[in-house]
């Protein structure tokens, strides 16, 4: 069994890599839990002064691993506490980190990975990157902090329509949009991004973690925290569902699902 995080830390930078790339780096509940005991784990370290996200082999993180979990004969309960238990501490821990996170985004970020993606305080993305939030395609909404997230970033026009189509946002437009902070070159991209983390490493400690703690204050009239339990609310519904199993068996099976509206 290959470890599903790997973790290294230079100059400051402490960078943590899902390596699941036989899944396209898809995320289980083990995979989220280790990724917040590690982010908790290193930013206590007094070295620490930036986190780098990102995935093994040319993508960043293809969503849920929704047929590990349907082989495993997962219920839509058991998906439930996972998302409460599991995914959702994973993902505010991001928000909450002390130190700037970098989403460093070569290849895809689907699903819970676009939210991974999300949560970080920056996004770079290689030419290749790509954003999506996938969940319309099995018949749920974001679950990842999405519903908070992805309107503060790009606005409630672009971010409706790319929950509600399952829209690919590629790296010129998320450029565009402000979905990604900058695009480096596919060829360049781990380099690239190196220099920009300890670059950033390198500006004032108190700075980095006050000025990041006082925007974040400054923009939330309602929480993550929230925003993440009316997720889970609107989620669990869904779990109970016909079309709630439809949407997770049509993935596995590779057919279109049928929709019934209950």
């Amino acid at each position: 069994m290959t470890e599903p995080l790997l973790t290294t830390k230079h100059n400051g930078v402490v960078t943590l890599t899902i390596n699941r790339p036989y899944v396209r780096n898809a995320v289980d509940a083990e995979t989220m839990i280790r990724l917040r005991q590690e982010m908790e784990r290193r930013a206590v370290e007094p070295d620490t002064r930036v986190f780098v996200i990102t995935g093994a082999e040319g993508a960043f993180s293809s969503g849920a691993d929704i047929q590990a979990a349907m082989s495993a004969g997962v219920t839509p309960q058991e998906a439930q506490h996972i998302l409460t238990e599991a995914y959702g501490p994973a993902i505010r821990g991001i928000r909450a980190c002390p130190w700037p996170v970098i989403a460093a985004v070569d290849g895809f970020a689907a699903g819970i990975g676009c939210d991974l993606a999300l949560a970080c305080d920056i996004r770079l993305l290689s030419e290749r990157g790509k954003l999506a939030e996938l969940f319309i395609r099995v018949g749920l909404i974001p679950d990842g902090g999405g519903t908070y997230l992805l309107p503060r970033l790009v606005g409630v026009g672009k971010a409706f329509e790319m929950m509600v189509t399952g829209e690919t946002v590629n790296a010129p437009d998320a450029l565009a949009i402000g979905l990604a902070n900058k695009v480096f070159p596919t060829e360049t991209f781990y380099a690239d991004v190196t220099a920009y983390a300890e670059k950033l490493a390198s500006q004032a400690p108190l700075a980095l973690v006050r000025g990041k703690r006082a925007m974040y204050a400054a923009l939330e009239d309602s929480s993550l925290a929230e925003a993440m339990a009316r997720e889970a609310q609107y989620q669990r519904e869904i779990f109970d569902s016909e079309d709630g199993f439809e949407g997770f068996r049509a993935f596995v099976e590779k057919r279109p699902p049928q929709w019934k509206g209950r």
